[in-house]
């Protein structure tokens, strides 16, 4: 039997120098960060290197900044389009920016393609927070995919989903300056409109059955900075559904009206009973604006607020 006494009594007489000799020095430095590295403690596996909490209350981690990313919320990925257009390796067929048009449409925002998702190999998709819209999120947790889960309604939730988008794509530096420069362009739109008087408006998120936007919501703080006033600025509800005859009561200044996609034809309805009453119909003071702008809280809220003061205050 080969014994661990005859391994050292065949060893070359070098390397069983006694410790004095200047080579055996030489190999006890040459030897002794591999044995102190052999010796420490290991690193703990997948050590997040960032992470954020979402809008479900979940921590998102991730040992990398992200790089492959998948967003079903238009506007946040309008957030991610101005983060870092790089990391999208898909769109949904509501993102029609010219710049995403050469990615891979998913589908809808409610039940997108995830198998195709899943052969993009995505280390973030973005999704809603809602319960109504939880199947979404729940069916990427399976993939073992991170998710980061969202709720977008004020112009506040803009500035907080850039700053933890920022984070997560490791570019916090850029989620800085964008809600730098969105607060800054917001205040230049209410600086040309201080001092006028508000004008009384009707935003028509939709027609049949009418239904308009609340107090608080983004649409609403955008008709406040463009110096307007929204005239259901007192509902119980965020987006509510509401009557001709309560508008009719109401009889706005002026009706914003959004189109949802970019070939939608104008506003017939407006000749209907009803609307063609409102004096902001009889006297022509309506405006037809991007769904795709006016609609979204993301980055270009100010523009959009911009638009709204030139409409109902003219050039200054």
């Amino acid at each position: 039997m080969y014994t661990a006494h005859q391994a050292r009594a065949s060893a070359t007489p070098s390397a069983t120098a006694p410790p004095s000799s200047p080579f055996a020095r030489w190999i006890a430095a040459l030897l002794a960060p591999a044995l102190l590295t052999s010796c420490a403690p290991d690193e703990p596996p997948d050590m997040p290197a960032v992470s954020v909490t979402d809008d479900a209350g979940t921590t998102v981690a991730l040992t990398a900044p992200a790089g492959r990313v998948f967003s079903v919320i238009p506007s946040l990925t309008e957030s991610i389009t101005a983060l870092d257009p790089g990391v999208l390796v898909a769109r949904t067929r509501f993102d029609r920016a010219p710049e995403l048009a050469h990615l891979p449409s998913l589908g809808g925002t409610i039940q997108p393609n995830l198998e195709a998702l899943a052969g993009l190999e995505p280390d973030l998709v973005v999704t809603w927070a809602d319960a109504s819209q939880r199947a979404v999120g729940e069916r990427v947790d399976a993939l073992g995919i991170p998710v980061y889960r969202a709720v977008v309604q004020t112009i506040d939730d803009v500035r907080s989903h850039l700053r933890r988008l920022g984070t997560l794509l490791g570019r916090e530096e850029r989620a800085a300056a964008l809600v730098d420069s969105l607060d800054l362009a917001l205040e230049g739109v209410a600086a040309t409109v201080r001092g006028r008087e508000r004008v009384d408006v009707y935003y028509s998120v939709w027609h049949d059955p009418p239904q308009t936007t609340g107090p608080g919501t983004f649409i609403d703080q955008v008709i406040e900075h463009a110096g307007g006033r929204n005239i259901f600025n007192d509902a119980a509800r965020s987006w509510p559904r509401v009557s001709i005859e309560a508008i009719l009561r109401r009889d706005p200044d002026a009706l914003v009206i959004a189109r949802h996609a970019p070939d939608a034809p104008g506003a017939p309805w407006l000749e209907g009973p009803g609307w063609r009453e409102l004096r902001a119909v009889r006297n022509g003071r309506y405006l037809l604006v991007d769904g795709d702008l006016f609609n979204r809280p993301g980055p270009h809220v100010a523009e959009a607020a911009r638009r709204m003061a030139h409409f109902l205050h003219g050039p200054r």
